[in-house]
């Protein structure tokens, strides 16, 4: 068993990081702000509103504070000390910018516009689950009778609530990969979140990114890893949940030369809000932290 030298009882040779996630919600979660989640964050069930953001890379949570110190006697020690600041933040380079995660986390809302929505959309009949992939392959029923098969390959197409608002609101974004009959197959792993049998999905002929000066747009996010021991089946999910997230560096896309592949920057500065912990207290704080200990087997 190996061992650090100056911490024998520390056992090094069994456990895995696994990549951090970030999840981002289209609008403010408060499920958290209370309680602490009774399971672990599931990625292939993150409820209503969560959208994962992807493979980010150098990840950091600073948290600073300052301190106020008064001091007496000769010589001058501190005889009391008060926090006056305190500020929380995530940093993360992403080179995933598709359209919902790019207005997510430059703290964005979208347009999308659909065209003529007896032309170009039809409703979710079923859907069809190949046990892995339920947000891939999506069955339609034609919105109008008659109505010739609209989407053809790399078609970008959004789903949402069968209203044209939401629709033209919606992060719910893929890309059409084939469409045979009343079947279409999504590329990658599909919409980012599970359609819902009667919602609406249509094309989008473009989608405005609208971010207005002296807007200011307000997201809850979970970041999150696991550890892994005792041969992949025992865990432990360590999550950090920002009730508030702003966007702090604006930043939008950065081509580096030829040499470098495309990345981006962000900051995301936290808010504090009024928490409730599982001791009872209440408090301001930016995030809940916690570890969830869990088997996979």
């Amino acid at each position: 068993m190996s061992t650090t030298k100056d911490a024998p009882d520390v056992q090094l040779d069994f456990v895995e990081i696994v990549e951090p996630r970030l999840w981002i919600s289209s609008g403010l979660q408060t499920t958290y702000k209370t309680a602490n989640p009774s399971a672990i964050f599931d990625v292939d069930n993150p409820g209503s509103g969560w959208f994962d953001c992807g493979t980010i890379m150098a990840a950091r949570v600073p948290l600073t504070k300052e301190f106020f110190e008064h001091k007496k006697g000769i010589p001058k020690t501190t005889r009391k000390q008060w926090e006056t600041n305190r500020t929380a933040q995530i940093t993360f380079n992403t080179a995933d910018l598709t359209i919902y995660i790019e207005a997510l986390i430059m703290g964005q809302t979208v347009y999308n516009q659909m065209g003529s929505l007896t032309a170009s959309a039809e409703h979710v009949a079923s859907l069809l689950n190949d046990g892995t992939r339920r947000r891939k392959y999506v069955k339609m029923t034609k919105q109008t009778t008659g109505l010739a098969p609209v989407f053809k390959q790399y078609d970008l197409v959004a789903c949402a609530s069968n209203t044209t608002a939401s629709l033209k609101e919606s992060y719910n974004i893929a890309v059409v990969e084939s469409h045979t009959g009343s079947q279409v197959t999504l590329a990658d792993a599909g919409l980012p979140v599970d359609p819902v049998v009667g919602d609406l999905f249509g094309k989008i002929r473009f989608t405005e990114f609208i971010d207005s000066m002296g807007t200011d747009t307000t997201r809850s996010a979970i970041l999150f890893w696991d550890t892994v021991t005792v041969s992949d089946v025992v865990k432990i999910q360590h999550a950090l949940f920002f009730p508030e997230l702003r966007n702090y560096t604006g930043g939008d896309l950065d081509f580096k030369d030829g040499a470098e592949p495309y990345d981006t920057g962000i900051t995301l500065s936290a808010q504090a809000v009024s928490m409730t912990y599982s001791d009872g207290t209440t408090g301001y704080n930016f995030y809940k932290k916690w570890s969830f200990n869990f088997r996979s087997g």
